[in-house]
């Protein structure tokens, strides 16, 4: 079943540079090194971090979860489960509401740690033109802000120290973005 989950996001999100298959599996590893130490289901968690961003619409959380569900009942996943993979799909996002669960809480934390950092500054420069529509530098650096601005939303304080150097890394760059963008 994981086999043929994983396969189905990498069907799905094939050529995608930001939000790929490496994308979903590099949250999947956050998502357990982060839970670690917490009590939680790995085949929801699984589930909703492979299949999390399957659609990039926009309202992506919302057609990413309605996929998912439709995926598992192929699958053989466990009826009773889908509910708790579909809720954490569909917050996974800032700004949304609160997961109602510990694998939603999990995939929230790594897919926000995936959105910082080095790999989250590339992702979201990507994703300022093809999810966004962005047309200036500045509206990009707005967004960035934006993300950083996250940070203070983790749910598990594991997340926050793993994110100390992606955060510190965000603030350098934007720094020198704001420098260069006001030469």
């Amino acid at each position: 079943m994981r086999k043929l989950i994983r396969q189905y996001a990498k069907d799905l999100t094939s050529g995608r540079l930001a939000s790929g298959y490496e994308h979903s599996y590099r949250v999947y590893k956050l998502a357990r090194k982060i839970g670690e130490e917490i009590d939680y289901d790995d085949e929801i968690l699984h589930a909703a971090c492979f299949l999390h961003d399957i659609e990039m619409a926009v309202g992506h959380p919302e057609s990413s979860a309605e996929k998912a569900r439709i995926i598992l009942n192929e699958t053989g996943f466990a009826p009773s489960k889908i509910p708790q993979v579909y809720d954490a799909i569909i917050n996974h996002m800032p700004g949304g509401t609160d997961p109602d669960n510990t694998e939603g809480k999990l995939l929230y934390d790594a897919n926000l740690l995936e959105s910082l950092g080095a790999i989250g500054f590339s992702r979201l420069s990507i994703g300022a033109f093809f999810w966004h529509h962005l047309k200036t530098m500045n509206e990009v650096l707005d967004n960035i802000k934006l993300w950083l601005s996250y940070a203070n939303s983790f749910y598990f304080e594991k997340s926050t120290l793993l994110s100390k150097d992606k955060v510190d890394f965000f603030k350098m760059a934007i720094r020198q973005f704001e420098g260069e963008l006001n030469f």
